[in-house]
């Protein structure tokens, strides 16, 4: 596969970001992608020869992927910030209100599924960080992940539906967790998870004058139980737990191990997709986590990567049963020089090396 640099037009103006990395003629980076370009950057700019890294035009077909729009999920957050923040016993008339979320985000990851036949949608937790990740945020990203895992699994129309009202309202108990033990910047004591452990019935006795399907109060009430029957309030397992709650499960904890909290930075998501496949057949169904794995896209073939080791290649070819551990091909060195032959890393045999920024090729 052929990889070069072109050059391009240096006309930037100031006060917005770069959309690409910049490189000068033998490839030493110049400008980070998303970048701030300041009147005395542009004044360089325009004084060099500038080049981006250009691939085959059909180097893309293979995997395509789409950003989930950043104005539809702010919209989204302030819509479910107002249902979470005047819930206390929820009406009929709330739950109706949640609809127009529901088919928004259907909408949204739909046209992949069906126009690419992909479900290779990307919610980029890095461009949603400046939001507080609230319990309210937290439900929007799961319910997001969980309807992209569900469509794997061939869920459509009502069940797709009620699938992802269950993943927006899984955590609503947590509104009657005080908020000294919610937003507690350091571990649990015994006494405090306990507490915690009952946020899901809290949330079934906020919903019970819903006239919800069980399918839903299933995955509220379910949420955190293990397929190995280790979970809670009631330590179901297996099939005894009904799958939207497995797979909100799965998305739950995925979600939750990305996103940064006052305590702790949150995980880089082939670090959390590593653990997720550890815990199949342990804590979450095996089929669940196939479908969640190919529903996350984390490294589309063809995309340009850096590696911990500041080395840049692109990605040449993606394991299946390993999708964090792709194989690179190198194009920049560590020390920033172009490479003039074909050298190739095998992340599945290289453990010391792992990607820390990732350029997709988005469509639509």
């Amino acid at each position: 596969m052929y990889w070069s640099l072109e050059r391009i037009q240096a006309n930037f103006e100031t006060g917005l970001t770069t959309s690409v990395d910049l490189f000068d003629k033998i490839g030493v980076l110049l400008l980070h992608k998303g970048q701030l370009v300041t009147k005395g950057i542009r004044d360089l700019l325009q004084k060099r020869e500038v080049y981006v890294w250009k691939g085959p035009e059909n180097s893309y077909q293979a995997e395509k992927v789409k950003s989930f729009s950043k104005d539809v999920y702010i919209k989204l957050v302030g819509s479910l910030w107002d249902i979470y923040h005047k819930a206390k016993l929820i009406q009929p008339e709330q739950i109706k209100s949640t609809v127009p979320l529901v088919e928004t985000i259907i909408n949204e990851l739909k046209p992949i599924n069906v126009y690419l036949n992909l479900n290779t949608v990307r919610l980029d937790v890095e461009t949603f960080k400046h939001h507080d990740y609230g319990t309210f945020v937290h439900s929007l990203n799961v319910a997001i992940l969980a309807t992209l895992t569900g469509m794997r699994l061939g869920y459509i129309d009502r069940r797709l539906k009620y699938l992802t009202l269950g993943a927006l309202l899984h955590d609503i108990g947590k509104l009657k967790v005080p908020k000294e033990i919610l937003n507690k910047p350091g571990s649990l004591t015994g006494r405090e998870f306990e507490v915690m452990k009952l946020h899901p019935l809290f949330g079934m006795e906020m919903l019970k004058y819903t006239r919800l399907l069980p399918g839903v109060l299933a995955t509220i009430e379910k949420h955190h139980e293990r397929w190995n029957g280790t979970g809670y309030p009631n330590g179901s397992r297996g099939n005894n737990i009904h799958l939207d709650a497995q797979i909100v499960a799965v998305s739950d904890v995925y979600e939750a191990l990305t996103a940064d909290r006052p305590y702790r930075k949150g995980l880089p998501p082939y670090h959390a997709l590593e653990m997720i496949l550890a815990w199949s057949g342990k804590d979450f169904n095996p089929l669940v986590v196939q479908a969640f794995r190919e529903s996350l896209i984390l490294y589309p073939e063809n995309a340009i990567v850096t590696l911990n080791t500041r080395e840049m290649g692109v990605i040449a070819a993606v394991p299946l049963k390993m999708p964090t551990r792709p194989l690179i091909r190198l194009l920049i060195d560590n020390n920033g020089r172009l490479l003039n032959k074909e050298i190739y890393v095998d992340l599945m045999q290289d453990l010391t090396r792992f990607i820390d920024r990732v350029e997709f090729k988005e469509v639509g």
